[in-house]
């Protein structure tokens, strides 16, 4: 056979198709965003793909919340138009700081997260399941503002949602106890009580526990961003609804 003839044939040939996999979106919108007195309201930001390098750094961290805090800080590129700082990730409400790794995680992993012998409680049966973290996990946008009002036995508080600065505190208080790290966050969220601005840790463990659940309740209600406790699949043999609650710990668990 001829050049000719051979590239003919070559020609004739059906070729394989490659497939070619789409580039996961790196752009993120934020779930609440904030103003910034220079560029206005800030909605967006840029993260990337974790790399050999941050690998390296995360195991190095000393716990779970440093190495997401450490995740945090090393991939997201951009706030705004404005390179990422600790001092901009600092003013993100704790809810748009959890998208962040959320989106993190999907453009490093991938969407699926695989729950292996997971028991449905009607049939008994267990069974693998497949969480896709793009068409099950329910993002929740910031409704209304920051702060807000509540009614306690204790009078009016006003709150406000905790921010990265409030995370970065509870990071560092590892030691402390759950009751303790409550007082942390109400000290941190609590802005006033009936007019009068909260100073001190001292008031926010006076209030009664039934404020205080009621005021953190209020809190985790209203905080925007991936509602990781809320997915849930069907049992493959009887369709019951299966709860399977993540954590941000839990996404990076490959």
């Amino acid at each position: 056979m001829n050049l000719v003839e051979e590239a003919l044939t070559q020609a004739e040939t059906p070729k394989q198709r490659v497939k070619v996999e789409t580039p996961p979106d790196t752009t993120v919108t934020l779930a609440a965003g904030f103003m910034d007195p220079i560029d206005g309201f800030v909605n967006s930001a840029e993260v990337r793909e974790l790399n050999g390098a941050d690998e390296e750094a995360i195991a190095k961290a000393a716990d779970t919340g440093k190495a997401l805090l450490t995740i945090l800080e090393r991939a997201v590129v951009k706030i705004g138009d404005q390179p990422a700082t600790k001092e901009l990730l600092d003013l993100l409400l704790a809810g748009d700081r959890e998208l962040l790794l959320f989106t993190i995680r999907r453009v490093t992993f991938g969407d699926e997260v695989s729950f292996e012998g997971q028991l449905c409680i009607k049939c008994t049966d267990t069974q693998k399941m497949t969480v896709n973290l793009n068409e099950d996990v329910k993002i929740k946008s910031l409704d209304g503002s920051r702060s807000f009002t509540l009614d306690c036995k204790v009078g009016t508080v006003e709150v406000e949602l905790p921010t990265g600065a409030t995370q970065k505190a509870l990071i560092n208080s590892n030691n402390k106890t759950a009751a303790e790290l409550d007082t942390l966050v109400l000290k941190s969220c609590i802005k006033s009580i009936n007019g009068m601005p909260i100073l001190d840790s001292e008031q926010a463990r006076q209030l009664s526990i039934k404020d205080r659940r009621d005021i953190l309740k209020a809190i985790s209600d209203r905080n925007p961003g991936p509602q990781l406790n809320e997915i849930v699949k069907s049992c493959q043999i009887c369709g019951s609804e299966v709860p399977l609650p993540l954590t941000l710990a839990d996404l990076f668990q490959e």
